[in-house]
C-alpha cells in the first residue's frame, strides 16, 4: 500500500510537470531563459520518472531482475537531482542577467560541479560512491553522498541568495518581485530534499519540486501579463490600475505628477539602422529610466513604442524639469559609452494632479498635450546621425 501510494504521489507531481511543459512548448516567448525552465522540466519530470521506476522495483521483492533495474532507477534519480538542480542554477542567473551564464567560462564553470556529479554517480554501479544496491536489490547511501546534496543545495542556494539580495538593492527596485519569487523558489524544494533525506522511502522531492516548478510557471505568467516583455518595465494595464490607485487614495502632503515621453526622431534611427537597432534604443531608454527612478521609487512603464510613461508622487517643492534633465543626461552617457552612431533624447510632457481630472485617460490626455507642445516646439529636421 505504501508503494502504490509512492507511486501514486510521483504521477501526479509528472502529471503537473507535463502541463505546465505543454503551456511553456506553446508559448511564444523562446528567449534563453524560458528554453532553460523548459528544459528544466523536462529533467524535473525524468526525475519523477525514476522515482516511480524505483518505487515500482521496491514493491516487488520476488523479482530476479530487481538489483539490475534498482541500480538504473537510483541512478538515473541521483543523475537528474544534480541535473535538476544545474538548470535551475543557469534558469535563476539569466532571470538575474548574471555574467555566470553569458560567458563562455560562466558556462563551463557552472555545470562542472553537475558533469562532476553525473561522473560520480555513474560509477557508483561498481564503485559505491554515491549509492549501492546489495544483492536482495537494496538500496544504502555510499560514503560520498553528501557530495551529491551538497552540490545540489549550492546551486539552489548560491542562487536564490543572490536574488533575495538583489530584491532589496535600489537598482532593482522595479524586479524586486521578481527577483523575491526567484528566492522563494528554493524554499520548499530545498525543505522536501530534508526531509526525504531524512526520512528514506518518502516522494517528497518529487512533491517540492513539482510544487515549485508550478509557482515559477504562474509567477511568469503573471509577469507577461503585467511587464512589457523588450524593456522589463511595467505596461501599460498596470499604469492604469497604478494611476487609478493614486488618485484615488490621494496624499495631501505630496503632489501627483505624470510624466509622458518619447524618443526624439525615433523613426529615423529604425529606417536608417534598422528595427533591431531600434529595439536596442528602447532598452536604452527604459534602462535609463530604471535608474532614474529606483532613486525615488517612482513608477515606470513602456506606454507603447518609444512611449514610456513615468508615474511620480514627490514633496510640494519638486521640480520636474530636473528629473527630465537626469533622463537626457542619463541618455547621453550610455550612448556614449556604448558608441552608438546616433544620439538619443527625450521629450517629455508632464501634468500635476488637481481635482479637475476625474479620470485616469483624462490625467493622460492632459500630460500628453504637455508633449504634443514639447514636440511641436523642437526643430522639425535633427542631424542625429
Amino acid at each position: 500500500m505504501e508503494n502504490l501510494l509512492y507511486c501514486t504521489i510521483n504521477v501526479f507531481c509528472v502529471m503537473i510537470l507535463v502541463i505546465v511543459l505543454r503551456k511553456l512548448y506553446v508559448s511564444v516567448d523562446k528567449r534563453m531563459n524560458k528554453i532553460m525552465l523548459t528544459w528544466f522540466i523536462i529533467a524535473a519530470i525524468i526525475l519523477c520518472l525514476s522515482d516511480t521506476l524505483w518505487g515500482i522495483v521496491d514493491f516487488t521483492n520476488s523479482w530476479v531482475a530487481r538489483p539490475v533495474w534498482s541500480v538504473i532507477a537510483n541512478m538515473s534519480y541521483h543523475m537528474f537531482t544534480g541535473v535538476v538542480s544545474c538548470l535551475w542554477f543557469i534558469y535563476s542567473e539569466s532571470e538575474q542577467h548574471s555574467k555566470s551564464v553569458t560567458t563562455k567560462v560562466g558556462i563551463v564553470l557552472s555545470i562542472l560541479p553537475m558533469v562532476m556529479l553525473v561522473f560520480l554517480v555513474g560509477c557508483s554501479a561498481k564503485t559505491g560512491w554515491i549509492f549501492r544496491i546489495d544483492d536482495n536489490g537494496m538500496y544504502h547511501r555510499g560514503d560520498y553522498y553528501l557530495v551529491l546534496t551538497t552540490t545540489c543545495y549550492l546551486y539552489m542556494i548560491t542562487t536564490s541568495v543572490k536574488a533575495l539580495i538583489k530584491s532589496f538593492m535600489k537598482k532593482h527596485f522595479l524586479e524586486r518581485q521578481h527577483y523575491r519569487s526567484l528566492f522563494a523558489f528554493c524554499l520548499v524544494p530545498a525543505a522536501a530534499g530534508v526531509l526525504q533525506v531524512l526520512f528514506v522511502g518518502s516522494p517528497m522531492l518529487s512533491a517540492g519540486i513539482a510544487f515549485a516548478a508550478l509557482q515559477v510557471y504562474m509567477n511568469t505568467t503573471e509577469q507577461v501579463v503585467s511587464v512589457d516583455p523588450m524593456t522589463q518595465l511595467n505596461n501599460r494595464a498596470q499604469l492604469e490600475r497604478h494611476l487609478y490607485q493614486k488618485m484615488k487614495s490621494r496624499n495631501d502632503n505630496k503632489e501627483l505628477i505624470l510624466f509622458i515621453m518619447d524618443l526624439d526622431y525615433f523613426k529615423k534611427i529604425n529606417d536608417t539602422y534598422g528595427h533591431v537597432e531600434g529595439d536596442e534604443a528602447i532598452i536604452i531608454a527604459a534602462d535609463v529610466i530604471k535608474r532614474a527612478v529606483a532613486k525615488s521609487n517612482f513608477f515606470a512603464c513602456r506606454y507603447g513604442g518609444d512611449e514610456f510613461v513615468v508615474v511620480a508622487e514627490t514633496p510640494k517643492d519638486y521640480k520636474p524639469k530636473e528629473f527630465i534633465e537626469e533622463l537626457n543626461n542619463g541618455l547621453l552617457e550610455v550612448v556614449k559609452a556604448k558608441e552608438k552612431p546616433y544620439t538619443l533624447h527625450f521629450s517629455v510632457g508632464y501634468k500635476r494632479y488637481d481635482e479637475s481630472i476625474e479620470d485616469v485617460p483624462a490625467f493622460i490626455a492632459k500630460a500628453d498635450e504637455g508633449l504634443y507642445h514639447i514636440k511641436n516646439a523642437r526643430p522639425k529636421f535633427k542631424d542625429i546621425l
